[in-house]
């Protein structure tokens, strides 16, 4: 094998509940993640040697692109006798709260691990991948999970219930690091309840509904008022249920079927800075 073209998809937390800040100054969470079909395209090419980035984004400097940083990563911990030339091209919106980096780096974890006969099992990739960013553990493993810890914990999911989905990224930047600092001065620990101790039983499309939940809503919303705007741009044309992803900015609409989802997607009033998509879990 000499090449690979791959997928590589976005999340949505369903819920995301903050514990506490850690003496290591990450954060522990409880949180039910689920992958969309939104992907970012990765091409792997084995090369003799080195690694070559072919990037649509170009506003990443290589050094910093968690891309060619997860493959420098596996490089340097497997003593691979080969290279790879890899193109990204990008579809997830950057900085949204979606995982997109998160999720192109375990693409290029799982597909490198492939592409040069490595068969490392996924929780020797996972110790890796933890290095580059909390999220990418969770994209090292098919279907939903609840993420716990810095999201280094993962425990995978039954198939949750079909979901159609519209995600809509109003053009926001949100820092994560200022997500994390503002809720840490409004908040105290918070101990684990019955509702994220529960996620495994979210297996109906009304229980999921029931359980969306983010903490940032508490501190984002109130900054970047634009967010609240999208969920009731949603609910207003539907949606059972809108919540912000992550630390935001996107916001995801659930609908029961695809004929409703499509209809909102109608009739939504999209704003020029709005990036609107259709998309389906799993």
């Amino acid at each position: 094998m000499s090449s690979l073209a791959l997928l590589a998809p976005a999340k949505i937390n369903l819920c995301l509940h903050i514990l506490g800040k850690r003496s290591d100054s990450y954060h522990n969470l409880s949180m039910l993640m689920e992958k969309v079909s939104l992907c970012d395209e990765i091409a792997l090419e084995k090369i003799s040697e080195g690694i070559e980035l072919v990037d649509s984004n170009q506003k990443i400097p290589q050094e910093k692109n968690l891309v060619f940083r997860a493959a420098k990563l596996l490089l340097e911990a497997s003593n691979a006798e080969w290279g790879v030339k890899i193109k990204l091209t990008k579809k997830i919106p950057v900085g949204g709260g979606l995982g997109g980096g998160s999720s192109d780096a375990a693409t290029v974890l799982k597909g490198l691990n492939t592409l040069w006969g490595l068969n490392w099992p996924v929780e020797r990739l996972a110790k890796l991948g933890v290095q580059l960013g909390a999220d990418v553990p969770f994209f090292l493993y098919d279907g939903p999970a609840k993420v716990e810890g810095i999201g280094d914990l993962i425990t995978p999911l039954e198939k949750l219930p079909n979901l159609s989905i519209i995600l809509i990224n109003p053009g926001i930047h949100v820092a994560t690091p200022w997500a994390y600092s503002t809720w840490d001065k409004k908040s105290k620990k918070r101990e684990l309840t019955q509702e994220n101790q529960s996620v495994r039983s979210l297996c109906t499309f009304a229980e999921v509904i029931q359980g969306l939940h983010n903490d940032f809503e508490e501190v984002v919303i109130p900054e970047y008022p634009e967010i609240q705007k999208v969920k009731e741009a949603l609910t207003n044309a539907g949606a059972q249920g809108a919540l912000m992803s992550g630390s935001g900015s996107t916001v995801f609409g659930l609908f029961k079927t695809v004929g409703a989802r499509d209809w909102a997607l109608e009739k939504i009033d999209k704003k020029p800075a709005w990036q609107v998509f259709a998309v389906e879990n799993g």
